[in-house]
């Protein structure tokens, strides 16, 4: 059963923490002029979003490794590119401004191929085509279709809400994505087997 935290195509299993920060940094400006070599800077403030988040593979040695390898390769290059950020937890802005948050609840009602939540606000919140969803309760994930996005319902890709009778209730996850780079990846694998590696990854949010 998949999962819906992703960096790009590099699962991260389950996401067990999430930490949104704020940072300042005074960058020195050159002041052009003649008197500029007496001149050290003009400081401006500028404000930079970080997440950390810490989380925990499990499964097969070595796809486990092919993730963690992956993750350090964005790392060694020049990350001139960025990468996006899929998860229920993102709470940010996108390129084009959109709030883009993630979301967590229970099903009310029940139709096929449909999420459906009286208390949501998935349009509100920028839930847009492509982004996951997540029964919770069997692990199912299927992709929100473009022709239905509305505040209280999802048109999904697949039937991961059975009808039944009684209704039932299902918890949900729906991810949204940011932008972002990695700044540090930590691992630590688990004792006997090697089947199961926490992580630490801190990135940094980019426009």
């Amino acid at each position: 059963m998949a999962d819906i935290n992703y960096i790009g195509s590099i699962s991260l299993g389950k996401i067990q923490r999430w930490t949104d920060k704020k940072a300042s940094t005074i960058t020195p400006i050159p002041f052009p002029g003649k008197d500029s070599g007496q001149t050290e800077g003009i400081d401006t403030l500028g404000v930079i979003a970080y997440i950390n988040f810490s989380g925990r593979w499990t499964g097969d040695f070595d796809n486990i490794q092919t993730y963690i390898t992956s993750i350090k390769g964005i790392m060694d290059g020049q990350q001139t590119s960025s990468q996006t950020l899929k998860s229920p937890f993102v709470n940010a802005y996108d390129r084009s401004s959109t709030l883009r948050r993630g979301s967590m609840g229970m099903t009310t009602s029940q139709e096929a191929s449909k999420l459906k939540d009286t208390s949501a606000l998935f349009l509100s919140r920028g839930t847009a085509a492509g982004d996951k969803a997540k029964n919770l309760v069997t692990g199912q994930t299927a992709t929100i279709n473009s022709e239905g996005v509305s505040n209280k319902e999802l048109t999904l890709s697949s039937d991961i809400f059975p009808v039944t009778d009684p209704v039932v209730a299902y918890p949900y996850a729906v991810t949204a994505a940011m932008n972002i780079k990695v700044i540090s990846v930590d691992v630590k694998w688990g004792l006997p087997g090697l089947s199961f590696c926490d992580y630490e990854i801190s990135v940094m949010q980019v426009a």
